[in-house]
């Protein structure tokens, strides 16, 4: 018997948690009988993949059962996937499961007809005793079916159309039983191109009305033990990036400060850990705590949400935002910040969104993430919009919102290209000095964005904001606003993004060069690059730039020097040193 764990992720970069943990629980309780003939295999593929692509790669490994781990991001492949596999490969039982099937199996199986069972829930048991129910020999779909009746968390269909509900299935109280879920055989996933996750805890207390966690807020731990063993396994074999998928890490403090801790001893230089966490919760400890990281090991991720005290009581979040954001602002540099605003929560029109983005711009984050509101099946939020005709949204997958009593379409459509130029230009890293210093004077930051979309969005010929666009491109869009607004002495902070970016080939015809040959040397020397170079002066002139500088607003002109990594070395940015100039 072949079982294929199926993964379709939302890009190329991210990997599946939840076909890793199936597999590594179902096989770590097989006995040696059964494993010898018994596979359970994963795979993985992105929503960029065609349908058709996706069950060619399926039908070639000709599963006996193949179970899809479902989201709102890939459902509607899932099931043009489904409704091709159930034409070419009509013996084998098709199964769904995830947080996108899990809350209503039964009008899941009533609308895709190429699906044969939904697993509920916690899949690791429910997946397990599927796998030991189904007879090692293939005996077609209906037989299959027959074996599955009764197993708790498994809704099936059955001839002629009936859905057959199991009961629910408790929850996996101890998380020890659950296994490590990467090294296993088969697994092909290449960490230093892939995301990485990982989860020490399951649950969330809290009950933030557009989330599903506020569904079930059982929160259960991972013995603190295991977590100390698979995080030296990620800082042993040198994984660049883990996510920790954790609603809300720093519960416990005493676990999240012995975890952090064993990061900051073990670190490797390299691993960056991401943790999700509530910033009102931190307490002094933990500040100092943080200070002893080293610089690069950690990432958070912190939710504001709203900065409207009413929006966030809406949805049962705290609302003191200033102790939110004194604590945000209490993190140490060496630590890289995301922050979240949702667009679309009650209480939220236009005017207290721009109060909302201008605040957690204020914060000076690394990355600040603009979301909409989905409204998700079986969540609070979903109850206060189907009481509000003034709400509206998708009706598929993402389940987005397009209005609510507070904002327009038309507001929301405004939203959305702002979100799309604060990725392009600030969370990218491409133009950060420049819109520092616009944010700085004479612009606020919505301000700014808002003026920035509308003119890219009539720059370019095609009038569509959206569009992928070359880097120069935006260089030249952005240099166009300067001179079309009258702010020709911010071109001075745009060169030096474009010389912070890479070392430059071409000189676009904005940029105006203050170089000399003999500046050149003399920072070459007094930065000792020629002798890390060993002395070869063109490899030093390869991998370097001086270049002269007039701020608006600083007295004088400023000498920088902007050394490049070399490829071996790995990124993309310069480093930057300035030097005496006269």
């Amino acid at each position: 018997m072949k079982f294929l764990l199926a993964g379709i992720n939302a890009k190329y970069i991210q990997s599946n948690l939840a076909i890793r943990l199936l597999r590594a629980y179902a096989l770590s309780r097989l006995s040696s009988d059964l494993l010898r003939d018994t596979a359970v295999e994963i795979a993985e593929w992105n929503v960029n993949q065609s349908a058709q692509a996706i069950a060619r790669q399926i039908f070639e490994r000709k599963p006996d059962v193949v179970l899809f781990s479902t989201y709102i991001w890939n459902r509607e492949t899932v099931l043009r996937v489904a409704g091709i596999l159930g034409s070419v490969l009509p013996g084998t039982l098709v199964c769904a499961g995830g947080p996108e099937v899990s809350y209503d199996p039964e009008g899941f199986l009533h609308e895709c007809a190429d699906v044969d069972a939904v697993l509920t829930g916690e899949g690791e048991q429910t997946f397990l005793e599927l796998v030991l129910a189904l007879p090692r020999s293939s005996e077609g779909k209906l037989g299959f079916l027959e074996r599955l009746r009764g197993i708790a968390g498994l809704t099936l269909r059955l001839p002629g159309g009936v859905v057959l509900h199991g009961e629910g299935r408790s929850l996996i109280g101890n998380l020890e039983e659950v296994p490590f879920p990467y090294g296993w055989d088969g697994d092909d996933l290449d960490p230093e191109t892939r995301i990485v996750y990982y989860e020490s805890s399951r649950g969330c207390p809290f009950s933030c009305a557009y989330c599903l966690s506020s569904i079930e807020r059982t929160t259960r731990f991972y013995p603190l033990e295991r977590v100390f063993r698979d995080i030296d396994y990620f800082l042993d074999n040198r994984y660049p990036l883990v996510k920790f998928v954790d609603r809300t890490f720093n519960l416990s403090p005493q676990r999240y400060r012995a975890i952090w801790a064993r990061i900051r001893d073990r670190y490797n230089g390299k691993t960056r850990f991401h943790f999700e966490i509530a910033a009102n919760l931190l307490e002094e400890e933990d500040f100092s705590l943080l200070a002893s990281m080293p610089q690069g090991s950690l990432q958070l991720e912190i939710g504001i949400q709203s900065a409207n005290p009413r929006t966030l009581q809406a949805v049962g979040r705290d609302s003191d935002v200033e102790a939110l954001a004194d604590a945000i602002r209490r993190l140490p540099p060496g630590i890289h910040v995301h922050v979240d605003l949702i667009a679309g929560l009650p209480e939220e029109d236009l005017e207290s969104f721009t109060s909302a983005f201008n605040f957690a711009f204020s914060l000076g984050t690394d990355v600040l993430q603009l979301g909409f509101l989905k409204i998700l099946s079986g969540t609070p939020m979903e109850t206060l919009a189907r009481a509000d005709p003034g709400y509206g949204w998708e009706r598929f997958p993402p389940y987005e919102v397009l209005r609510s009593p507070w904002l327009p379409y038309s507001d929301l459509v405004i939203l959305k290209g702002i979100d799309h130029l604060v990725d392009i230009l600030w969370n990218d890293g491409a133009f950060r000095w420049t819109i520092k210093a616009l944010t700085e004077k004479p612009y606020k930051p919505f301000g700014l964005f808002l003026a920035l979309s509308r003119h890219f969005t009539q720059y370019f010929p095609e009038g569509d904001l959206f569009l992928p666009r070359k880097t120069g491109d935006l260089f030249a869009a952005f240099s166009d606003f300067l001179l079309e607004h009258g702010l020709t002495d911010y071109l001075e902070w745009l060169k030096f993004d474009f010389f912070m970016l890479s070392k430059p080939g071409r000189i676009p015809p904005w940029l105006t060069r203050r170089y000399s040959k003999e500046t050149h040397d003399g920072a070459l020397v007094a930065t000792g690059l020629l002798s890390r170079c060993g002395g070869v002066r063109r490899t030093a002139y390869g991998r370097s730039e001086a270049e002269i500088f007039s701020f608006p607003g600083k007295d004088g002109d400023e000498l920088f020097f902007f050394e490049y990594p070399a490829p071996f070395e790995g990124g993309t940015k310069a480093q930057f040193t300035k030097l005496e100039y006269t």
